[in-house]
């Protein structure tokens, strides 16, 4: 073939969108049918077994391909600037090259690093180097990520993009790629045959140099595909098209080749290869398995809002460009710049988040550190940013493993109410590159099972159930939904507790003499005279009631966690902020030695900050550790460092105990307090009617009988401490069932809706009770983690569809049993006799 057929074949391989289209021209050319002309995959015949062991999700893996184009586009300045990647001299982080070459000042990497303080422009402008194209129809969709990075020769593309195993990215510290696998994720998504289609050509300025390749200058482009086992083999295995001087070694050619200065590469508007480029790389996924994103990819429900997702803190802009047949909507936009998660809450918070967040936490965990930052959504704004995502963890703004949104719902947190409101973006990039390989597998999309894992959700469970921030926002939106009187539900409470009292069985197991407290905090204590306003860096960050340089006594029980109170005049986001960002320490002081404390949170909220530390696994009673707390920034002269001494004291067994009195810094005589929660209540029931079924979160419908709400964490960090969990419960006043119920019975109509009411009500208790002896029960190696891929049930899902589906026996069951007579049963025993 000459060079202008090779252009040719290229570009009708760019173009085509179906597996029959790539493979009837590969026929044309003979290639397809002879296996020499195909090479091994990273040169190995057992390749499957590491490309098909990588993400689990198409939106996964193909993220993988974007962050390879981030990585192009950082490691092409790098060149440009005479430097090599992997030398000394090159930026030591992704976001000092971002600041160094698409800022143009290495020194802001706080500002100029993060595509978050660009403007639209600039960020428009920048996307135009990396884009992604969706083409072919709904049901056979292909994505096109084109970049106008470094590029590789043809002879160099075995040893780099179709490699396996290589340490090409190792050494270089400002990209994210560095195992030389994750990008072939993709292909086990692609269509029947796993096509892909790879074009590249290296920088020319940067081609310069490499006088030993003869390539180039030249495009070179293969079809990557998967064979099927032949007999007597185990796996698959994945080859790619190396005609060049295969005859010369077996199945060890290379690419195919052609001279062309410029390539239509890149899309514009609605049209995919519209914009040419002279260098770059060029990967086409055929058929993608787009499960769950098939639609227009910038809608909702699209591909751009998984992307957020899974690239909160994208380092570079992607423009992403709508390209299929999408006809009667001229107003419909085809193309948006992919800009993260993050960036997109920030530039639009006041619509889409409540006042005040989002707000961040730092938290170590087995010696690491952290940043958590909680996302509180307004209601229904959630539906447009996430699914059933809770908590992300990110390195270097790409997720990397996500917890979903039942974790804030778990009793030991308490905050059930706001699990779909909620997302929580923990940064791990300052972790140690053993505790990343501990804690993430290499394919990126999941957390493995460790004890670093352990430890840090016991501390996220902390941190959010102890965010003030957070009890407020549930509270506020109790009282939204439930209504502030408690008036109209104290029949049902006074009915279920003479229930439970004339039955001590019952009052046992679901209460064990514990007082519930109110579901609402009714009782003022004091009130805040004016909002708090903090300032933009600390004048002073101390010990609660004492004056700075003192130090602080504590008392704490071996066998539970430290909590002490810092106040300050400083503003929430001061621990998460990317300009003149704060950061807190927390070391352990021994003979002059200082370690650092292995786990603990810090809450920063209006001015108090609440620090929760774990004492140590080897901490003894009578034992006195002195710690040391610092906060700082780059415009402090001096950090302010607080010093405490906590003596360990014996176990302790929590016992219920009502709530102490909560107040806000400053500190002043007549003091600025909280609300107070008074007396108690047996959950609190509402009701539910058909016009409300929409805004029930799972939605109700005519079979849904009973959800429950968890209102309030378990008030102890010990299982069967301290207060139970506390719940309201929601009874569907229009299932089918009782609704028929009531118009075929004889049964007094209020009769009914109480043995309704009180029937399913006793039947959420129990299954709350299962739960929360489950929970004490210490999980077997094998349980203790659930697979992110099929999640088990939770409470609340549990509860929802065990009474739909005892709803139709339910007032049948308590009819018949309840008016059984010792005759019945004796004439029954008599027949079974018989």
């Amino acid at each position: 073939m000459n060079n202008e057929e090779l252009n040719q074949l290229c570009l009708s391989l760019l173009h085509a969108d179906t597996e029959s289209e790539v493979i009837q021209l590969l026929h044309k050319k003979g290639f397809w049918d002879d296996t020499s002309l195909w090479r091994y995959y990273g040169d190995m015949d057992g390749n499957y077994s590491i490309i098909g062991s990588q993400q689990s999700r198409p939106e996964a893996a193909l993220v993988e391909k974007i962050i390879n184009s981030v990585d192009a586009l950082l490691m092409n300045e790098c060149w440009l600037a005479g430097v090599s990647p992997e030398d000394s001299s090159a930026p030591r982080s992704i976001h000092e090259a971002v600041a160094l070459y698409f800022g143009g000042n290495a020194k802001k990497v706080d500002t100029l690093g993060y595509i978050g303080y660009w403007d639209d422009k600039k960020r428009t402008e920048v996307s135009r180097f990396a884009t992604l194209a969706a083409t072919g129809s709904t049901k056979n969709l292909c994505f096109t990520i084109a970049d106008a990075g470094e590029g590789q020769t043809p002879n160099s593309m075995p040893t780099t993009i179709l490699s396996l195993n290589k340490k090409n990215k190792q050494k270089i510290q400002f990209v994210q790629g560095k195992y030389n696998m994750g990008g072939t994720g993709v292909m086990r998504f692609c269509g029947h045959r796993n096509l892909q289609l790879v074009i590249c050509r290296r920088n020319p300025r940067i081609a310069r140099n490499m006088t030993s390749d003869d390539s180039g200058e030249l495009w070179g482009f293969t079809i990557v595909r998967r064979e099927d086992p032949l007999p007597g083999e185990k796996s698959s295995v994945y080859t790619y098209l190396a005609p060049v001087d295969a005859s010369q070694r077996a199945r060890m050619g290379g690419v195919l080749r052609f001279s062309s200065e410029t390539l239509p590469i890149f899309p514009d508007g609605n049209a995919a290869y519209a914009r040419s480029g002279k260098w770059g790389t060029v990967i086409k996924l055929y058929g993608y398995d787009a499960t769950g994103f098939r639609s227009h990819i910038l809608l909702r429900d699209g591909l751009l809002s998984r992307l957020d997702i899974l690239l909160p803190e994208i380092a570079l802009p992607l423009r992403l460009h709508e390209c299929r047949d999408y006809r009667g909507d001229s107003s419909r936009s085809f193309e948006t710049t992919l800009t993260g998660l993050s960036v997109r809450l920030e530039d639009d918070k006041a619509r889409n988040l409540e006042e005040g967040f989002p707000k961040s936490s730092p938290l170590s965990a087995g010696g690491e550190q952290m940043t958590a930052t909680i996302y509180a959504f307004k209601r229904g704004k959630e539906e447009t940013y996430k699914k059933k995502e809770g908590i992300i963890f990110t390195i270097n703004g790409q997720t990397h493993a996500i917890l979903s949104q039942d974790f804030f719902g778990r009793t030991k947190v308490g905050m059930g109410r706001l699990s779909d409101s909620l997302l929580v973006i923990v940064d791990c990039s300052n972790l140690r590159r053993r505790a990343c390989e501990d804690l993430f597998m290499n394919s990126r999309d999941r957390l493995a099972n460790c004890d670093l894992r352990d430890a840090i959700e016991r501390e996220l469970e902390i941190m959010i159930k102890e965010h003030q921030g957070l009890q407020d926002l549930r509270e506020r939106r109790k009282r939204e939904e439930m209504g502030a009187k408690l008036s109209d539900s104290k029949p049902l409470e006074e009915t279920l507790k003479s229930i439970l009292k004339s039955y001590p069985s019952l009052a046992s197991m679901f209460l064990a003499g514990a007082r519930l407290p109110n579901p609402f905090k009714t009782k003022q204590v004091a009130a805040a005279d004016v909002p708090y306003e903090g300032k933009l860096h600390p004048s002073y960050f101390k010990f609660q009631k004492l004056d700075y340089g003192q130090k602080l006594k504590h008392r704490t029980a071996v066998n539970m966690r430290c909590r002490i109170t810092f106040e300050t005049d400083v503003v929430d986001d001061y621990f998460h902020r990317l300009e003149n960002k704060g950061t807190f320490t927390l070391r352990i002081i021994s003979n002059n030695d200082v370690e650092n404390v292995q786990g603990y949170s810090l809450n920063l909220e209006h001015g108090k900050a609440t620090l929760n530390v774990r004492l140590p696994p080897i901490a003894s009673v009578g034992e006195v550790i002195e710690y040391e707390a610092k906060a700082t920034d780059d415009t402090l002269l001096e950090p302010f460092v607080n010093r405490f001494l906590v003596t360990v004291a014996p176990s302790q067994q929590v016992s219920p105990a009502p709530p102490k009195k909560k107040t806000w810094p400053p500190i002043d005589e007549d003091g600025h307090g909280r609300e107070l929660p008074t007396g108690f209540a047996i959950p609190e029931i509402k009701e539910v009617y058909e016009r409300d079924w929409e805004q029930r979160k799972p939605k109700f419908d005519r079979y849904s009988a009973l959800q429950v709400v968890q209102e309030e964490a378990a008030d102890s960090d010990t299982p069967g401490n301290g207060s139970p969990a506390v719940y309201s419960f929601w009874v569907n006043m229009d299932n089918i069932y009782f609704k028929s119920e009531c118009k075929s019975s004889k049964q007094d109509a209020e009769i009914l809706k109480a043995r309704w009411i009180y029937g399913l009500a006793l039947m959420g208790m129990s299954l709350i009770q299962a739960n929360s002896e489950a929970e004490k029960s210490e999980p077997s190696d094998e349980s203790k983690y659930q697979s992110e891929e099929r999640e088990p049930l939770t409470l609340v899902e549990q509860v929802f569809k065990t009474s739909a589906a005892v709803s139709p026996i339910l007032l049948p069951l308590i009819e018949s049993l309840g008016s059984l007579t010792a005759e019945q049963i004796s004439t029954g025993s008599r027949s079974d006799d018989g």
